[in-house]
């Protein structure tokens, strides 16, 4: 093999497409996390997913006295239908407007995906499933840097995340956002 044909070798294996996902979650640390990956992360090529998981809780009790009438099953069910469908919409609207966001800093996602957590299935196992479903690269995800208190009590995505996911896992802190505050934007 030439030296030649050795380096174009090479430099198609650079321009091998990855699968990375980049997970937002409505905080303000999100859009930072899209600019920090767009000037220091993301190549031309890689193909990126864009994971927004809501949670959302169901009605089991709405007392009488606060609809006039006693609630039945349908009510419920009706109820809980409009809260999921709520946060389907709500959730949707947030990953076009990070899919926008994304676009201004150089990277158009090939997908934008919705997960659904509710009090069965937390915001971190539903990550993680789909993670592993779909195996990409690498995971992508923002800290907002709580400390071991706040981890403890509220528990980390993050933290759960680095030890759950069946993928190398990138966190990008927040104080390491605001050290580096000056990321190139690079219109599309």
């Amino acid at each position: 093999m030439s030296q030649e044909s050795k380096q174009k070798a090479t430099a198609e294996v650079k321009v091998a497409t990855r699968h990375i996902m980049l997970c937002v979650d409505g905080s303000s640390i999100s859009n930072d996390v899209i600019d920090w990956c767009a000037a220091r992360v993301l190549n031309k090529g890689d193909k990126v997913t864009l994971i927004h998981a809501v949670e959302y809780s169901v009605v089991t009790y709405m007392p009488a006295s606060d609809i006039g009438s006693y609630a039945g099953a349908s009510m419920m069910a009706d109820i809980n239908d409009q809260v999921k469908e709520d946060a389907i919409k709500k959730g949707t609207k947030y990953l076009q407007q990070m899919s926008q966001r994304a676009a201004v800093r150089g990277f158009k996602p090939a997908q934008l995906k919705l997960l659904l957590a509710h009090p069965a299935t937390s915001v971190k196992a539903a990550i993680c499933d789909y993670v592993q479903e779909h195996k990409p690269e690498m995971l992508i995800c923002g800290s907002r840097g709580m400390g071991a208190i706040g981890r403890a009590f509220l528990g980390s995505v993050s933290d759960y995340l680095m030890h759950n996911a069946s993928c190398t896992v990138m966190v990008v802190k927040a104080d390491q956002i605001k050290k580096n505050k000056s990321v190139p934007v690079t219109a599309a």
